[in-house]
């Protein structure tokens, strides 16, 4: 049985690391709140002044910051209920904000607690050079083989900065990023409470969901850069998976940027098409404005449209068509120019070459940044390591799949995307291929004599 001062004792000393946790919780709660309010104001900033420009426009100012709060709701990835359907959408452009606001919040807190932990270095630091200095110099008076001895300094990169770095633990990451995460998904929330109306009714999960998983990842990118471990972070992933997945990101982005890449082609190519039907909406200067802005945010969603037809599994284009290269668009469409974009017609047999670029891009980036992370690997170790990164270029792939859909009422744009699945064995299967493929070229070149 305890004694009962040491288990007072003990409950004193939980008690003391519960309120410091608290506090340093409670600290790091305000400057991301005050970044994702920041976020919410320039957007409904950017509302006011095109409905403020807007003659044609008999809305009040009410309704306007009700629209500036759906928009940032929607950034989120909130689904809004309105009379005539849901609105299921998270355009990519703009759903960059939350990420880049929770980074930046966290990459500040971070930063300031490091340096407040470098400048408020430990007493016992200070006390210990103190006696090692005296006893060397005792040391040196005595032994004539050490009279020549001179320590070195502590400078900012001696114990004073060693000693704060070591303090940086997981604990203290994790709140970190846990502190950011509640701030800007609470704000969320309230926002969604109090935007709440009924033409247009935010779900309130969707909300949580959407904030917590957008500030989440920006959130930890941010806080692993301000405490300077991101590298370390990254180091510590054992090799067997941070191979895979460096090579699976590397696939992954060299397939976005050659969807990105055919999509800015298009743009070209049928440039005429989209500003006829742009200036057949009549929109005036204020609305061309908006429905630029409309169009530039949803860009990221179409570049990931693309990826899905050049692996051929297409996307949807309404509740029953599939564009394909082997299909076309419909006809209805909704009235947004962009989505002139879509091929009007199946590709000619020839042009399927020009698909095969895609996989071929992202094997290829996969087979080098496998090479180049286990040079001294047997060739059935490095194609086990091509197919195993080209799972996660698949999940990451019908990852974004996922997020670029969507759907928008209960008419023709009621369903719109590439389908995850779909998307995922097509990545999958190519990108493997293709890898694995680059992979055999590559020994076989190496090996001729």
């Amino acid at each position: 049985m305890a004694h009962p001062v040491a288990s007072r004792g003990a409950a004193a000393l939980r008690l003391t690391r519960l309120a410091r946790l608290a506090h340093a919780f409670g600290v790091a709660l305000p400057g991301p709140a005050v970044a994702c309010a920041a976020g919410l104001v320039a957007v409904q900033l950017l509302v006011l002044v095109a409905w403020g420009a807007d003659t044609r426009s008999s809305a009040g100012a009410g309704a306007a910051l009700r629209v500036g709060a759906d928009l940032w709701l929607l950034a989120h990835g909130t689904t809004l209920r309105l009379p005539d359907g849901d609105v299921r959408v998270l355009p990519l452009g703009l759903a960059a904000l939350p990420v880049l606001l929770a980074a930046s919040s966290g990459y500040r807190l971070a930063a300031a607690r490091a340096g407040g932990a470098v400048s408020r270095a430990p007493r016992e630091v200070d006390v210990a050079a103190g006696l090692a200095g005296r006893v060397g110099s005792g040391l040196r008076s005595r032994i004539p083989g050490l009279a020549d001895f001179v320590p070195l300094p502590a400078g900012p990169g001696g114990a004073r900065s060693t000693a704060a770095r070591r303090r940086v633990r997981p604990r203290r990451v994790l709140l970190d990023i846990v502190a950011v995460v509640f701030a800007q998904t609470a704000l969320v929330c309230v926002v969604c409470w109090a935007a709440s109306s009924p033409m247009a009714r935010p779900v309130p999960s969707s909300a949580a969901l959407g904030a917590a998983g957008l500030s989440g990842l920006g959130a930890t990118i941010g806080v692993l850069a301000g405490y300077r471990r991101l590298g370390t972070a990254w180091r510590r992933v054992p090799v067997m998976l941070r191979v895979p997945l460096a090579g699976g990101l590397a696939a992954t982005a060299a397939l976005v940027a050659v969807g990105a890449l055919g999509l800015c082609v298009l743009l070209l190519v049928r440039a005429g098409r989209v500003s006829g039907v742009a200036s057949g909406l009549d929109p005036g200067l204020v609305g061309g404005v908006g429905l630029f802005a409309v169009q530039l945010v949803l860009l990221p969603n179409l570049a990931i449209w693309a990826c899905s037809y050049a692996l051929g599994t297409g996307f949807a284009a309404g509740p029953t068509v599939t564009v394909t290269p082997t299909s076309a668009a419909p006809t209805t469409l909704p009235d947004l120019p962009v989505l002139r974009l879509l091929p009007s017609a199946p590709l000619p047999g020839w042009a399927w070459l020009v698909l095969a670029v895609a996989p071929l891009a992202a094997g290829t980036a996969l087979a080098l940044s496998v090479r180049r992370a286990i040079p001294g690997a047997t060739l059935f170790g490095r194609l086990g390591m091509v197919l195993t990164g080209a799972a996660a270029c698949a999940l990451l792939v019908g990852l974004l799949a996922a997020l670029s859909g969507g759907g928008i009422g209960t008419q023709a744009a009621s369903t719109f995307g590439p389908a995850p699945g779909w998307a995922i064995l097509a990545a999958a299967a190519e990108v493997g291929m293709a890898g694995a493929l680059v992979t055999s070229v590559a020994e076989l070149v190496r090996r001729r004599p």
